[in-house]
């Protein structure tokens, strides 16, 4: 994992989630798995348990909650996980490729099959008992509500 010169945990609270985001993003990078070819040295296989793709992800606030809006095209709601890990929102899921019938031969693929996987730290305000998800048509809608502030209220302090 890449490390900053100065601890993320001072940051304004503001920028430790962009700061995080950045170390994933280096991470990725600089840390994907090594292709393997065969004797040939002509194909290129990319081993079972790597991340075929990082899903793409919109994240928008309003004054209740966070939303968060993550498209996985092609991708069946039963294949999609969930999940919380620490402080983390984990999607997680595999895009298995469209069948073709007997004697199809591909001229062209470029969509990416495989597993794919993106956390997302969770705003320290989230309330984690309450968020709740649908999928519909390739967009899985995650609804992160904030904790409800509490008002100030005076404690009243009894005498003997």
């Amino acid at each position: 994992m890449v490390h900053f010169r100065f601890p993320i945990r001072q940051l304004p609270a503001a920028l430790q989630d962009f700061a995080s985001e950045m170390e994933t993003i280096v991470d990725q990078v600089f840390n994907q798995s090594e292709c393997k070819t065969d004797r040939t040295g002509e194909r290129c296989e990319v081993p079972v348990d790597a991340k075929a793709f990082t899903p793409a992800i919109d994240i928008y606030e309003s004054e209740a909650q966070f939303d968060l809006y993550i498209d996985l095209p092609g991708v069946k709601a039963e294949a999609v996980k969930l999940e919380m890990q620490e402080e983390k929102l984990v999607v997680s899921g595999t895009r298995g490729a469209v069948a073709q019938g007997a004697g199809v031969s591909p001229h062209r693929v470029e969509r990416v099959v495989g597993n794919f996987s993106r956390a997302i730290r969770l705003p320290k305000q989230t309330d984690v008992e309450r968020i709740s998800a649908d999928f519909d048509n390739g967009v899985l809608h995650v609804a992160l509500p904030k904790q409800l502030k509490q008002r100030p209220r005076t404690i009243e302090i009894k005498t003997n």
